[in-house]
């Protein structure tokens, strides 16, 4: 187990901006740096919208549909009968902070899991995840409420280490050799060979990723001495994701035979911040192997791949997963309800109409649980654009003035441009969208440059967006128009089935059910 020290400071010294330059040379690490930054950033911004992280995570599908698989998972408790089919959703229900931290885990994973080449690598991925299984596991059994954030903690306190090794192998192995040859600890020989120690290395980059102060805190190592109680939120996630990453490392560092009295020292170092029984925890660490193990097959990753997964896991795991069960430690160890089904994790992404049924599934339990006008524009905005028909979706509203209908939820490679362009005035004008909007008609441009169409697009459409097929449907109440759905192609002729054009449709009335309903007194 590795010794306790300072963490950085906040100033960036040259070594930091050294390290940090070295690493953007590499692999894809400053395009995982953007969307990691943006998306703290919107969390943390006063004026940010749920359409804002929406749409950011959307633009990475994978992250989407690993993001929802793992919100219908029992680690989130479940919603009943009703799954979680939309981002939107999720942040509704969960919040922005639980759906960071999801989205900043799933990540990070994805980043090192598929970048790293030798096996001892992907192993160490699988065995950081298992480390953040481990502090929620902390969380839940000590009554905090911050599982996910004691989860991303725990993950993250290996964040320098696990960067260095998948980014400078060969320099991390140089750590090996110093602790080895002069017997240095890890973070000194860290320090040695990068001029940083892998902590001050995590929170260097923590900082770069625009992290939380709560999230950098709770990554952050103990100070030298006595492990004191916590005295606040961000101290108690500090204590948790310590000693997640010390019982971790116990376990790696120390052979099977020895694993009790190792944890039971460990146990004993931390009794006053964190009294748990040893043989508790034991147990615990097992059961978290368990689950780290169903959720690496979500990307497509194998917990076969860590050494210590390997051991623990072993004869035991063989005969329960022969038998069907899983242990549950409050509330985690199930499965997905795909995977408790023996469904396959590889099995192909849901087709369009797929998701415009379950979307109407969704709206409707929205509908019984009366959910707000805006949570429920958002959904249908994230189910028009997930079903993969379109290139940019956009709900225009009623703008303030009631004089015309304003872009409010975009999503899309032209998302901004858009929600910038699309203000469709509701006077007269002799064009498709005042069509549309007066007369509640639903139309489909196949082709904008034809010529018995080109004169009905208006002049700002083509000065500003230009794309070659668009649709239009307006959602009206009673005989005014309150909103209208845009989804273009920007260089294709607009291909969509009957079928899937009456899905979009149902999802249009539904919505305006929803929009009436809410109108109602007391709704």
């Amino acid at each position: 187990m590795a010794p306790r020290g300072a963490a950085a400071g906040h100033g960036e010294s040259p070594e930091v901006k050294r390290f940090l330059d070295d690493l953007a040379e590499g692999h894809d690490f400053p395009a995982l740096s953007q969307v990691i930054a943006q998306v703290n950033r919107i969390v943390a911004s006063d004026d940010s919208h749920a359409t804002d992280l929406t749409d950011t995570i959307l633009k990475d599908v994978a992250l989407t549909k690993k993001l929802l698989r793992f919100v219908n998972s029992a680690h989130f408790g479940g919603f009943g009968n009703q799954p979680v089919g939309t981002i939107s959703r999720a942040v509704v229900i969960l919040g922005y902070d639980a759906v960071r931290d999801l989205a900043l885990s799933l990540m990070l994973f994805e980043h090192l899991h598929n970048h790293a080449q030798a096996d001892e690598l992907k192993g160490e991925a699988i065995e950081s995840f298992y480390c953040g299984v481990i502090g929620r596991m902390l969380a839940r059994r000590l009554g905090q409420r911050d599982g996910e954030e004691q989860f991303i903690c725990a993950l993250f306190r290996n964040l320098g280490r696990l960067l260095s090794r998948l980014h400078f192998y060969d320099r991390s192995q140089e750590v090996d050799t110093l602790m080895a040859a002069e017997g240095l600890t890890e973070e000194a020989a860290a320090r040695r060979v990068f001029g940083l120690s892998y902590s001050d290395i995590g929170l260097a980059v923590g900082r770069h990723w625009h992290l939380p102060a709560r999230l950098l805190e709770g990554m952050a190592p103990l100070p030298p001495g006595p492990i004191k109680p916590p005295t606040s939120p961000g101290e108690r996630l500090r204590v948790l994701a310590n000693l997640a990453r010390d019982l971790y490392q116990t376990l790696r560092d120390a052979p099977e035979s020895r694993w009790n009295d190792a944890v039971a020292q460990v146990a004993r170092e931390y009794k006053e911040a964190a009294p748990l029984p040893e043989e508790e925890i034991m147990e615990m660490l097992r059961r978290a192997g368990e689950v780290a193990e169903k959720d690496a097959a979500i990307f497509q990753a194998s917990a076969q791949s860590s050494q210590l997964l390997r051991r623990m896991l072993g004869p035991r795991a063989a005969a329960e997963r022969e038998e069907g069960t899983v242990r549950d430690l409050d509330g985690e160890g199930q499965a997905a309800p795909e995977e408790a089904a023996g469904g396959d994790t590889k099995a192909a992404a849901p087709d369009a109409n797929t998701i415009l049924i379950d979307g109407l599934q969704e709206l409707s339990g929205m509908m019984l649980e009366g959910a707000r006008a805006t949570d429920i524009l958002q959904v249908l905005a994230e189910l028009f654009y997930r079903c993969g028909s379109f290139d940019n979706v956009v709900i225009c509203s009623l703008a303030p003035s009631g004089e015309a209908l304003a872009a409010r939820i975009s999503h899309g490679p032209d998302a901004d441009s858009l929600r910038s362009a699309l203000r469709i005035p509701l006077s007269f004008t002799a064009d498709v969208f005042h069509a549309a909007t007066s007369k509640g008609v639903d139309l489909l441009i196949s082709d904008t440059g034809a010529d018995n169409i080109r004169e009905r697009i208006p002049p700002w459409y083509g000065q500003q967006v230009r794309a070659k097929s668009f649709l239009l449907l307006p959602l009206t109440l009673g005989q005014r128009t309150v909103a209208l759905i845009y989804a273009d192609k920007r260089d294709d002729t607009m291909q969509l089935s009957h079928q899937t054009l009456g899905l979009l449709k149902s999802l249009r009335n539904q919505t305006v059910l929803a929009l009436r309903q809410n109108q109602k007194p007391n709704a």
